[in-house]
């Protein structure tokens, strides 16, 4: 980053209206044609449960957050699940999104170099993550040192006419 640009900071303890916040920034991003979770037109009521979820999960410390902007009011967020058992040495980056009119600026890889710097240090090895095929986000995350080591074939389906694959990509740490 450079001096002066965005800086995320990580949130532990949410605000009691950043589910909200959160909630009406997903379905912005997914109103504008994001690949997150969802497609335009998908139940608002949805969206806001799961971003509540997401919200208790970094509430619990299952999740950790990184947001751009305030949290009630974010500019751009992303998450970073650590995994359990026999896959606590790697973290699952989730649910990058920026708002629809600050796209294009380069947030979301300020956005994703904080994960990366997050991930390195909580210890893990490796980040890992699921890119929606058709899409410019497999060659986003490419682009910024992500390697994709193979692909889920159709596995999300937008539409009873349109599935995709998930492009996976794995980030090494060390």
């Amino acid at each position: 980053m450079t001096s002066g640009g965005p800086v995320p900071r990580r949130v532990a303890d949410p605000h009691p209206d950043a589910a909200r916040a959160l909630g009406e920034l997903w379905i912005a991003v997914t109103e504008a044609g994001g690949a997150v979770d969802f497609v335009a037109g998908w139940d608002p009521g949805e969206i806001r449960d799961l971003a509540a979820a997401t919200i208790e999960e970094v509430r619990s410390g299952t999740a950790r957050m990184l947001v751009l902007g305030a949290e009630t009011d974010p500019d751009g967020t992303v998450f970073l699940v650590r995994g359990t058992g026999i896959a606590a040495h790697r973290a699952d980056v989730q649910r990058l999104m920026v708002r629809p009119g600050l796209q294009g600026r380069g947030l979301g890889s300020v956005l994703l170099a904080a994960a990366v710097a997050e991930g390195a240090g909580m210890g893990v090895e490796m980040l890992t993550l699921g890119a929606r095929g058709g899409t410019a986000l497999p060659a986003f995350y490419a682009a910024r040192g992500f390697v994709e080591y193979g692909r889920l074939p159709r596995g999300v389906r937008l539409s009873a006419e349109d599935a995709r694959d998930v492009h996976l990509f794995v980030h090494p740490l060390r």
